[in-house]
């Protein structure tokens, strides 16, 4: 019987040729270089428009195998074959806590994490809560996590007293406490006092609490706050270096060991839809997190990594499509190696979730671990030479970035001398605008916006707790959504009802394209445009059509050569026949002898679409 290794599967096929492959792809540019197909990430890496073996870093190039140090490959050699991950889900409502916690863990969750009142957080449970919102859970088979919130210290101890009290043995218990003062000073501006106290705080507690929990996680390195507030995938890498780096010398001058120390710091990075690049972002994280301990002269150990799914990239309008959001963060996440990861309930934009959203939540990583059987491969992700490329080029990036911070004085000078924020601020103006010339599309909103799509069942957001904090200020990182700029733009088109009528030329096939463009980003602002598939006879048709609709906003659309024809000709007439507002959509090959005609904007791909859309509401009445 032959060898099934010896079976050349590759005879049939002829060997791939690059150069013939560049010719062809150099002839479809016309002339344009060949640079024109080299994308940019927002740290400005490099996206090849094809990866070949010589862009795959060899195994002498650090990468490791699975199990091994740096442990870009994971942790382990072999994923658990029951729970290749610990799915692991919020809970935030004080009043229905208990019940959230036990139909979570009933139905496939197998960690939860409390999200802990503070100042300036939505929410939440007090510490005394805690007990109650825990009644019943099996502690040593369930992990429970802190999200903490104003009193981290409180809420950590009020934590250990349920274990206690639980008679949970600590060999087998495993909280994760996650103080993070830093992450709660960079959100809100101000601690309750001087940041390194309250570092020093909680490295005495990760001390006092490892002896008597030797498998628990007291100290958070969250990227997420950055992450939130715009940060690019390197800089949300180096600002949770560089807030890890504060707890292990906390820690250090708490009297812990290197070794000690790393055991009790838990790291949490988001996990956003680009499932490449967020891949290569967590693999990116084990590798950096591995040459930190190598710095500090600790044995290799592999970190302990959760994935977020990202809260940046989702949207209240169509919030039905941040369900496929979480999916593919979801997706980036497992396949990157997160130990333990959250799904971002789908309503997240709109308030707190309702028992479909946090349902949904769950079932996602189910589906991903169950059934798309993602947790049966370690480092699914290893061997692909885009994703190994992009993994070694954002470790690059990041670690060069905290080397920076370092140089300066660490992560608490560079906050407090605001260069972090500015930084953050500059990425996350340039995101902006590509969203702005939809350049970096959001579905459902920039682009295939339904003005009609029903709004999914979500429970009213509680109030944001007290401020509080006025100790140590520094410019916060606010998050903000990518999608906020054009939900104020529907907000108030909404309120307005306003309508465009599109004045089509010619036959379907010639003006469906222009048509359907327009309609699309007309309706990203929130008005929609009666007409789009309807062709006309003659220009007494459409004008009496335009007339009927009683809209005052036109928006001419047909091909290069039915504009050259008739736009200007059709521009007069619907200015006679009471249009306010003539609207070409296309790029001009006459703008001055065009708007001579009649006609007042014109609309095209590339152009900052909120602008257009912020001068079309002025035409139309919408805002001033």
């Amino acid at each position: 019987m032959t060898d099934a290794a010896a079976i050349p599967l590759a005879a049939d096929f002829d060997l791939p040729d690059e150069s013939a492959w560049r010719a062809l792809a150099e002839a479809a540019l016309k002339g344009q270089p060949f640079e024109r197909l080299i994308g940019r990430t927002p740290d400005g890496l490099p996206i090849q428009p094809l990866y070949r073996a010589p862009d795959f870093p060899s195994s002498t190039d650090g990468a490791g195998l699975p199990g091994q140090a740096p442990f870009v490959r994971g942790p382990t050699a072999v994923r658990d074959r029951y729970l290749a991950w610990d799915i692991r889900q919020t809970i935030s409502a004080p009043e229905s806590a208990n019940a959230d916690v036990l139909t979570d863990l009933q139905r496939g969750v197998s960690s939860v994490e409390i999200v802990m009142a503070g100042a300036g957080q939505a929410g939440g449970l007090a510490p005394s809560d805690l007990a109650g919102a825990l009644s019943g859970v099996v502690l040593d088979l369930a992990p429970v996590g802190l999200s903490p919130g104003g009193d981290g210290i409180g809420a950590a101890r009020a934590l250990e007293a349920v274990y206690r009290a639980a008679g949970v043995d600590p060999d087998r218990a495993r909280p994760v406490f996650n103080l993070d003062p830093l992450s709660a000073w960079m959100a809100q501006g101000a601690a309750p006092a001087a940041i390194e106290n309250a570092l020093d705080e909680a490295a005495a507690f990760a001390g006092e609490a490892g002896q008597r929990w030797p498998h628990a996680l007291c100290l958070a390195a969250s990227g997420r706050v950055a992450h939130e507030a715009g940060a690019t995938a390197a800089q949300e890498l180096a600002v949770m270096l560089a807030g890890g780096v504060c707890g292990l010398r906390a820690m250090e001058r708490a009297g812990l060991t290197m070794d000690e120390a790393l055991k009790r710091i838990h790291v949490i990075l988001s996990a956003g839809p680009d499932v490449i690049s967020e891949t290569a972002k967590l693999r990116a994280a084990r590798l950096l997190w591995s040459r930190v301990g190598e710095a500090i002269g600790a044995r290799p150990a592999a970190m302990s990594l959760q994935a977020v799914t990202s809260q940046r990239s989702m949207t209240r309008d169509d919030a039905w499509t941040n369900i496929l959001r979480g999916t593919a963060g979801c997706f980036a996440a497992a396949v990157g190696g997160a130990d333990v990861i959250t799904v971002t309930p789908f309503t997240a934009a709109l308030g707190a979730p309702s028992a479909l959203a946090r349902r949904m939540a769950r079932n996602t990583q189910l589906i991903l671990m169950e059934e798309s059987q993602l947790g049966r491969v370690a480092d699914p992700g290893g061997g692909a030479w885009a994703i190994e490329a992009m993994t070694r080029a954002i470790a690059e990036a990041a670690w060069a970035y905290f080397q920076q911070i370092e140089a300066g004085g660490g992560l608490i000078s560079a906050l407090r001398d605001g260069r972090v924020q500015r930084d953050i601020a500059g990425a996350d103006v340039a995101a902006m605008k590509d969203v702005a010339r939809r350049k970096q599309t959001i579905t459902g909103v920039t682009d295939f916006p339904l003005l009609d799509e029903t709004t999914p069942a979500y429970v009213a957001a509680a109030p944001m707790g007290a401020m509080g904090y006025g100790e140590d200020p520094i410019t916060a990182l606010s998050p903000k959504r990518l999608s906020e700029p054009f939900e104020r733009l529907r907000d108030r088109a909404k309120a307005a009802s306003e309508k465009a009528f599109c004045a089509t030329l010619g036959p379907l096939s010639e003006f469906a394209p222009r048509a359907n463009f327009a309609a699309n980003l007309l309706a990203a602002g929130g008005i929609a445009m009666l007409g789009a598939d309807a062709a006309y006879g003659d220009e007494k048709a459409m004008i009496a059509a335009f007339q009927a609709s009683s809209c005052a906003v036109a928006v001419l659309c047909g091909s290069d050569a039915a504009y050259a024809a008739q736009a200007g000709p059709i521009s007069q007439a619907l200015k006679q026949a009471g249009a306010a507002w003539v609207v070409y959509a296309g790029k001009p090959s006459d703008e001055a002898g065009l708007r001579m005609a009649g006609v007042d904007q014109f609309i095209f791909a590339g152009q900052d679409a909120l602008d257009a859309l912020a001068t079309l509401h002025k035409a139309a009445g919408i805002s001033q």
